[in-house]
């Protein structure tokens, strides 16, 4: 790099991302991802909540919200979760309420996808990597929208999540979705939800359905997601969710490389299969994201990942973190770090 350091560091980003994406890597989507097209973030939630959530308290939980609230001066909302036993009125009320407060970000991501089949770059990544073999393309999200559905609607590729197509999708069933036009099998996205999805519902005999074309849930019927919390580990241990981390376990089972995108490796259900296959079996692992969080770092950097390479925003450009740079190399005026301009780069 002595020569040309940009150049040659360039050169060796977009070689180790081209390596990954040859392995028809298992993407894991977070948060982060989402906020760059209008879906809330973590503090756009919290700040929702603390307007919202008072103005239908029930008089049993008012100190149990105050707690939180003290939590909240120093705490993020997923951590101060973790700290406060909620009721299940007040979490039934806080996932009403999160619903409500992504839902019409969700859709007005959906409109523009209908005016530009372009819009999301996921849908480039998927023609990039159905441009092979490969029938299916195994992606995990803890995200609630439904972007990386639209993503696959747009590229012109059929989607599975655990249901069947139309108005009033069928109950929730673990059996492999495979759509057919004659003897020829349609290129599918398995995307494993494991925190839930916006257009799920709960219905009152407890069955779980697809409901696509709802302006909101209907009578009786609640939200199937799950939010931040101490009964978080719990609620997953329930179906769907439990059929869900079993299928995105053995999607990363499967796995020979790992495209993480806005994820912040913060989620008990997907980091240990994860830490797993990038330690002990040296699978290649590439990470985007607009800031990298510290438990990100910890489990790079922490001899943890033997093969990985990490992009976050640095002023215009960006820092780029490998197993023999743990402070990071900066790029300067080049983004990697969006999933949209890398793959302009790399393509």
């Amino acid at each position: 790099m002595t020569n040309n350091p940009d150049k040659s560091l360039l050169e060796y980003a977009c070689t180790s991302v081209q390596e990954c994406l040859a392995l028809a890597p298992v993407i894991i989507l977070g948060s982060g991802h989402s906020c760059t097209f209008g879906i809330p973030s973590m503090i756009q939630l919290t700040e929702y909540l603390r307007l919202e959530v008072p103005k239908e308290l029930a008089p049993e939980d008012k100190q149990t919200w105050i707690a939180l609230l003290e939590k909240l001066q120093h705490l993020s909302l997923e951590a101060a979760l973790h700290e406060i036993q909620l009721s299940p009125r007040l979490t039934a009320l806080i996932i009403r309420k999160t619903w409500e407060n992504i839902f019409p970000s969700d859709k007005k991501v959906l409109e523009c996808v209908i005016q530009n089949r372009d819009y999301l770059p996921l849908s480039r990544l998927y023609h990039h990597l159905f441009n092979s073999t490969h029938k299916r393309i195994q992606l995990i999200t803890t995200n609630y929208d439904c972007l990386t559905e639209y993503a696959a609607d747009a590229a012109g590729y059929a989607w599975a999540t655990g249901f069947g197509y139309g108005y009033i999708g069928s109950r929730y069933n673990h059996h492999l979705l495979t759509i057919s036009k004659g003897n020829t099998a349609f290129r599918m996205v398995d995307i494993w939800k494991v925190h839930g999805s916006l257009n799920w519902y709960r219905a009152p005999d407890g069955a779980i359905y697809y409901l696509p074309s709802v302006a909101k849930p209907p009578k009786d019927f609640f939200p199937v997601i799950v939010t931040p919390g101490i009964d978080k580990y719990k609620r997953t241990h329930e179906e769907p969710f439990r059929t869900i981390i079993t299928g995105a376990d053995l999607a990363m089972d499967d796995g020979r490389s790992f495209l993480s995108i806005g994820y912040g490796f913060n989620d008990e259900h997907i980091q240990p299969k994860l830490l797993e296959k990038c330690k002990r079996e040296e699978k290649i692992i590439v990470v985007l994201a607009m800031e990298l969080t510290e438990t990100a770092k910890k489990v790079l950097l922490n001899g943890h990942c033997k093969r990985f390479i990490a992009f976050e925003k640095s002023g215009d450009g960006t820092r780029i973190f490998t197993p023999e740079h743990h402070e990071g190399l900066e790029l300067r005026g080049i983004n990697l770090w969006s999933l949209g301009d890398l793959l302009t780069l790399v393509l």
